[in-house]
């Protein structure tokens, strides 16, 4: 299949290249200079049988509102002009895929696909707004949006700053560690989104989390433990949100959320539980 992939030299993107590449696929990346007409984009979108939105500014760094602005305009404007390209093809991809986040999802309680209730705040507000442009896609054409989780990769992205302190001994809990840690390892991520690409009978909403409950304790457990951390500090909410502000919201309180739409679909995940990501970090290492 011709598969384009907006947002491709990301960190998810890139690795969704390499993944249906491998698969025999043909990804087509949409960069900037397909965005900069209506005809340039229908020109890079021509003869694609799906289309991933994966485009939005970095989420973890500190919200002010210049980078709201920037936040919102890199999701809900990219979707906004995808859609309208996407909407005039002909012949029509058959799926488009687009990315939002379980920020959509309240701090309080744990949510499916079939449960979901929009939380408070700026993320949730912001997911709204990109859900509903890409919505905006005309029926016909199978719509998937999916709500990541925090995304871990061995030694890149996220969990490399997290991880950070747990090699240097220091294993890290912020504030009480109750709240939900709600992730996915990047093949499994990977592997879900070829799944929806394939899956007729997956549409709408689909949440893309390790099917385990994991508390932010729980990780730091779990970190402390590979890397043999000894000394254990918890992080108090109040210097957190001194240095990241609102943002700091995403590290001290978290949703929970389920892949019950990918269970019950037969996904099978290989990191199921936080014990098999890092088993794969010792793996890593060895190689």
């Amino acid at each position: 299949m011709k598969i384009a992939i907006s947002g491709a030299t990301g960190f998810i993107g890139t690795h969704l290249t390499a993944y249906l590449t491998g698969l025999g696929h043909r990804a087509v990346p949409l960069g900037r200079p397909a965005f900069r007409s209506q005809e340039s984009l229908a020109a890079a979108l021509a003869g694609c049988g799906a289309v991933v939105n994966l485009a939005g500014a970095p989420i973890d760094r500190r919200w002010s509102d210049a980078y709201k602005k920037q936040l919102y305009d890199s999701r809900i404007g990219t979707t906004r002009k995808l859609v309208a390209a996407i909407n005039e093809m002909n012949p029509a991809p058959k799926v488009f895929v687009s990315a939002s986040a379980v920020g959509y999802y309240p701090d309080q309680g744990c949510y499916d696909e079939y449960t979901a209730v929009k939380g408070t705040g700026f993320l949730s507000d912001l997911c709204e707004s990109w859900e509903r442009e890409a919505s905006r896609v005309v029926p016909g054409i199978r719509l998937a949006v999916a709500r990541f989780g925090v995304v871990l990769a061995p030694d890149e992205g996220v969990f490399a700053k997290m991880a950070f302190p747990f090699r240097k001994g220091i294993a890290v809990r912020i504030a009480s560690g109750a709240q939900i840690f709600a992730w996915i390892d990047i093949g499994d991520l990977v592997r879900a989104l070829t799944f929806i690409l394939s899956s007729d009978m997956l549409a709408g909403a689909i949440n893309l989390t390790a099917p385990e409950r994991l508390t932010n304790a729980a990780f730091a457990r779990a970190a402390a433990r590979h890397y043999a951390a000894r000394l254990h500090v918890a992080v108090p909410g109040w210097a957190l949100r001194l240095l990241y502000g609102e943002a700091s919201g995403m590290l001290v309180s978290g949703p929970c959320a389920i892949p019950r739409k990918l269970l019950d679909a037969g996904f099978v995940f290989n990191a199921p539980e936080i014990a098999a990501f890092m088993s794969k970090l010792g793996k890593t290492a060895e190689k």
